[in-house]
């Protein structure tokens, strides 16, 4: 998705934060954008998609396999299954299953999904630069 390393540090001038602080902060930022993420996607979005949204990410049993059949019934033939499938080292069928029908799921009802997160990040990297010297402070 989108990494939180030293060059987002120093795109939003704190460099010279502490390493200690850094790690705690990071993490803070994450849930910030996971957060405003999920009310992009949310935005405009009926109850019913937003559960059915729910019940993939919380990998309801049975709910998975079963939206996959009606919205993508050929998905293990699906080039980004089969990647995935590929790339989940360790990972059981129900947790590859759950992240490639969340994908799948973004891909019908929110095509914007990468757009989303590229405007959630430069605004919050906007807002955190207009705060650089309170955060250090």
């Amino acid at each position: 998705m989108f990494e939180l390393d030293d060059r987002f540090f120093d795109e939003i001038g704190l460099t010279q934060m502490p390493e200690a602080e850094k790690d705690s902060f990071k993490v803070h930022i994450q849930e910030e954008i996971q957060v405003r993420i999920g009310e992009r996607i949310a935005d405009g979005m009926t109850v019913e998609k937003m559960q059915e949204f729910e019940n993939i990410i919380d990998n309801i049993p049975g709910y998975v396999v079963e939206w996959l059949v009606k919205n993508s019934p050929n998905y293990t033939e699906d080039n980004i299954f089969k990647a995935l499938k590929t790339q989940s080292f360790g990972a059981g069928e129900e947790q590859i299953l759950s992240e490639y029908a969340a994908m799948k799921w973004l891909s019908i009802n929110r095509p914007d999904f990468t757009q989303i997160i590229a405007t959630v990040v430069d605004e919050l990297k906007s807002e955190l630069k207009s705060n650089t010297d309170r955060i250090l402070g």
